[in-house]
């Protein structure tokens, strides 16, 4: 006997317009598993990018910084670069290693832009979002002087979040004291005991990664006392505790952008020296660096909610 659908309205109208709401859930399940994922690969311009001028004689200068994405709002973010560009001109930096760089519809790749200011090669590795998706993501950044070349990435597990990546970026760079490997990171603020695992993540790659002299920077979003600090701190040198063993050190955080007196209370951010670069090199200097605001013309701005640091090499 045939039933008559008739008689059940529900029953006929999903029989007949059921397959839309199919078709519009697998779309929200494929939004979802894409909106925000680390990158298939990296992008820039390894070589040829660079404006080379004349560097010092044995002196390399490598800076790092949290960025600050700002998402969503992205407080400032085109005036905090072009002061992010001057103070990084006035610093001589050679090589840059960047953290929370963003990619959105107002300043498109700021890794980009930054690279083309400064007139330097770059990398860009995303670690969350999707422009395709969202109009904005962000992630970890090499910009040099130099060419760089051998670049590799990695996402760091366990994952803090469905939504939350943390991964590394690295590349060798061919600088005029010799080829190094540069290393930059971004570690969960979240459960320590994830940023733990990452820290064991990324051990191994940088570990697994040739043989030059190396150097890893980032924000770890863990105190110098941590379990996993301390760990790092067994395989690699803390360089700026080294340097500057009886000062704070503090990196982080600055709540007021416009705000030229903003107190630092945590240290969470750090350059590394692996063993075998702290026998090639010998650390001249190692100091806080974009830890005061700039003044403009309506006020003052700092680059970031974090001060950065900057590590001056020299040849044994």
């Amino acid at each position: 006997m045939t039933q008559n659908t008739h008689k059940h309205p529900y029953l006929s109208f999903m029989l007949r317009y059921g397959w839309i709401f199919i078709v519009i859930a697998a779309l929200l399940i494929l939004f979802l598993l894409n909106v925000s994922k680390p990158g298939t690969e990296v992008e820039g311009c390894l070589d040829g990018c660079a404006v080379l001028n004349e560097r010092e004689p044995g002196v390399l200068r490598i800076v790092s910084l949290n960025l600050l994405h700002g998402f969503p709002r992205f407080e400032d973010l085109a005036a905090r670069l072009d002061v992010f560009v001057d103070q990084v001109q006035a610093l001589d930096a050679d090589i840059i290693l960047l953290q929370e760089v963003p990619w959105n519809r107002s300043v498109r790749s700021a890794a980009r832009y930054l690279a083309e200011r400064l007139g330097m090669n770059y990398l860009y590795y995303r670690a969350n979002g999707n422009r395709q998706a969202i109009f904005f993501e962000e992630g970890e950044a090499i910009l040099s002087r130099f060419p760089l070349k051998s670049p590799v990435y990695l996402e760091l597990r366990p994952r803090a979040g469905f939504f939350e990546q943390r991964v590394v970026l690295g590349a060798d760079v061919e600088t005029h004291i010799g080829d190094i490997s540069v290393f930059v990171t971004h570690l969960t603020h979240g459960e320590p005991g994830a940023n733990f695992g990452q820290v064991d993540a990324l051990l191994n790659e940088v570990q697994a990664h040739g043989l030059l002299p190396k150097v890893i920077a980032g924000d770890f979003n863990a105190s110098p006392n941590s379990s996993q600090v301390s760990k790092l701190s067994r395989s690699w040198i803390d360089v700026y505790r080294e340097v500057n063993p009886e000062k704070d050190g503090f990196t982080c955080c600055i709540d007021d952008l416009h705000d030229p007196d903003q107190g630092l209370d945590k240290r969470i951010d750090y350059v590394f020296l692996e063993g075998d670069a702290a026998d090639k090199y010998d650390v001249l200097d190692a100091q806080l660096v974009f830890d005061r605001p700039a003044r403009l013309d309506d006020g003052w701005l700092w680059v970031s909610d974090h001060v950065g640091l900057m590590v001056t090499l020299g040849e044994k």
